[in-house]
């Protein structure tokens, strides 16, 4: 590739470590499956450096905590060894570009992943979040879905308005909603 002034190899994370030539490099690419110091383990060396290069993750691996750990510990790229050549390339000038470059299936697995952990959070969160309120923090709610004001609700429960207003801050907590109507959503739906 034209955009490439010095190609290096080394055996070892060890060994490119020790190499001072090793300081001028500016796209590196990894193998998370290397002998002695990871390649895992590496990004996560190399981030903590000053001036760390890029580093692209090349490996055969598709699990979801190897890519999760890659990024998190540095990596502008995880790409698939079985690529073909051309896409390679791209790749290779799409992070000397902006910084980052997914192969198409781990992008597809990371997606996947996303809207999985985002399901399940919600279904984790919503359907437990009514049985999690106190007597009187259900009291409320009820109270809310009948007459509609906190003002109304502390009247009929004996209760000022500010104390209505502040089992109302508790409840949106523990419901992770942020309004009255997301309230009385998951009330509603909980009935069902």
């Amino acid at each position: 590739m034209p955009e490439v002034d010095l190609v290096d190899a080394w055996e070892s994370s060890e060994a490119m470590l020790a190499d001072p030539r090793f300081q001028q490099v500016g796209l590196l690419l990894v193998d998370l499956e290397m002998p002695g110091l990871g390649g895992l383990d590496l990004l996560s060396h190399l981030n903590r450096m000053e001036d760390p290069p890029l580093c692209v993750v090349l490996t055969v691996s598709r699990t979801v905590e190897d890519v999760f750990t890659a990024l998190r510990n540095g990596a502008s790229g995880f790409l698939i060894k079985s690529g073909d050549p051309q896409t390679f390339q791209e790749s290779l000038k799409q992070v000397l570009q902006d910084g980052v470059s997914l192969s198409p299936s781990i992008a597809r697995l990371l997606v996947q992943e996303f809207r999985h952990n985002a399901q399940a959070r919600s279904s984790a969160i919503r359907p437990n979040g009514i049985k999690s309120l106190t007597k009187r923090e259900l009291e409320v709610l009820n109270g809310l879905a009948e007459r509609g004001s906190a003002k109304e609700v502390g009247h009929e429960l004996g209760l000022s308005h500010e104390t209505v207003r502040a089992h109302m801050k508790k409840i949106y907590q523990k419901l992770h909603v942020n309004s009255k109507v997301e309230a009385l959503a998951l009330l509603k739906k909980s009935a069902k």
